[in-house]
């Protein structure tokens, strides 16, 4: 009788190893399709010229890296948009409903997400004004931290996390699909309700940008449309340790796509001072599928938490605003607007009272706090900088000039201490109590409205403040 026992015992144990020995072979991050055969039209261009925006101004959000706090920071920076009712151009009158209220929300032509700030950008992107319904609910009351830690005790995860092929962001990617994107891909974010939207990583292999665009896809011959939303929101949220790198496959020189002008062009005359040149050699690091057949995709936040430094290089590499709007055939475009969503903490670390020799944890901790706060200080400089330079440019020109307006939303602009060190002690988290969420939301609008450039944009628009 015990020896049949044992046997039956065994019997069970070779079919469970088995069993989870074959769910760890077989499991694999999502691959990324292949361009089946020549690269698609830009799905972003319906957007950028849509008539229902005014032809005079071309509105850009960036919304930056920072967990819940940045998600519910962009949210109401949002809602605070939606809030100024300006006046109908009378290039989108023909398309407008007199009975509808116009805001500046709808003027929106782009929004850039990194990390905790993709969040909102993707659900506004897919929804639009619909996302006032149930974001709030669906994200941000959203326990996600717990979710994700809730999962590495699964026996399942365990066993598929053994696999060298599935990581803790393929594993993520799959419950923010669950709970937050429901099966939505690249394509219906360019096809969605909302303005355009790009998702921002980093490429791990040469610590640049990676934007979730349809010239970037072509260029790995990879198809944009068909690439899952809720895996380049993994991507742009991918922190270093917690979570494990997004991987991508390159299929450069399998398709029918081009090499950009402005990069064969900046190839041809080696530059190391230029900026252009500097970002086309790190363009054709794509091109070259033998050296680099993989892509490691981490979070945004280590190449740039704001999210605009890929729209300045684009800016630059084609020359200045005109070029590019020349580019985008928005010929009639007289005012460019950067409105920058800056969740940015500030870090004290306990160690920094005691004398003691803190921990590496610690260390690394506070390294990349300071690393990106330093760095968002250099962004935004940078952006001020080339602003000035397009501006001056433009001036010369024999055009009507195009005036450039710069709204940074941070809460180092807090006048009272206790409130600023308040909100910039709000850890970076993906999940936050709701009285934390509402008061992010409601400083997003002060933070908004106390800006000099935005009041200035909005009484140059013809429209009038809150309460005003």
């Amino acid at each position: 009788m015990r020896r049949t026992a044992v046997s039956s015992l065994l019997k069970v144990s070779i079919v469970v190893i088995g069993f989870l020995s074959l769910v760890s072979c077989t499991a694999h991050y999502a691959v990324n399709p292949k361009l089946d055969f020549k690269v698609r039209e830009n799905p972003f261009r319906d957007k950028l010229e849509s008539p229902t925006k005014s032809d005079e101004l071309f509105l850009i959000l960036a919304f930056s890296g920072g967990g819940t706090r940045a998600a519910s920071l962009s949210y109401g920076v949002l809602e605070a948009l939606d809030r100024i009712e300006i006046p109908v151009s009378k290039t989108t009158q023909a398309s407008h409903e007199a009975s509808s209220r116009h805001t500046l929300l709808d003027e929106v032509d782009l929004i850039t997400g990194v990390s905790g700030g993709s969040f909102t950008a993707a659900y506004f992107g897919l929804h639009a004004r619909n996302a006032f319904r149930d974001f709030k609910e669906t994200v941000l009351l959203q326990n996600l931290q717990s979710g994700l830690i809730g999962g590495l005790f699964n026996p399942v995860n365990w066993v598929r996390l053994w696999s060298p092929h599935f990581g803790r962001s393929d594993m993520a990617q799959e419950y923010y699909d669950r709970k937050i994107f429901h099966g939505a891909t690249l394509g219906d974010l360019a096809n969605g309700k909302g303005p355009a939207v790009i998702i921002l990583a980093t490429d791990a292999n040469d610590g640049i940008v990676f934007p979730f665009i349809p010239s970037q896809f072509a260029l790995i011959c990879s198809d944009f449309e068909k690439f899952p939303l809720a895996r380049a929101v993994a991507a742009s949220a991918a922190f270093p340790g917690p979570l494990t790198p997004i991987v991508l496959k390159n299929y450069a020189g399998q398709c029918h796509s081009r090499v950009p002008a402005w990069v064969t062009n900046a190839l041809a005359k080696p530059d190391p001072a230029s900026r252009t040149y500097q970002k086309a050699v790190m363009t054709r690091t794509y091109l070259e599928r033998d050296a680099k057949p993989y892509i490691h995709l981490i979070d945004g936040g280590v190449s740039d938490n704001l999210g605009i430094r890929g729209i300045i290089e684009t800016i630059a590499a084609h020359g200045g605003i005109r070029d590019v709007i020349k580019d985008e055939r928005l010929a009639r475009t007289r005012r460019v607007v950067f409105i920058i969503v800056d969740a940015q903490a500030q870090d004290k670390p306990r160690w920094r009272l005691l004398d003691e020799i803190p921990g590496l944890a610690a260390v690394l901790g506070a390294s990349s706090t300071i690393m990106v706060n330093k760095y968002n200080y250099e962004t935004m400089d940078l952006l001020r900088r080339y602003a000035q330079d397009w501006a001056d440019k433009d001036a010369a020109s024999d055009d009507k000039p195009i005036e450039i307006y710069i709204t940074h939303v941070t809460f180092a602009s807090l006048p009272d201490k206790a409130q600023r060190e308040y909100f910039q002690g709000i850890p970076t988290a993906l999940t936050l109590p709701e009285d934390q969420v509402d008061k992010l939301r409601e400083v997003a609008g002060k933070l908004l409205y106390s800006e000099e450039s935005f009041n200035r944009l909005v009484t140059d628009l013809g429209g009038k403040m809150p309460g005003s």
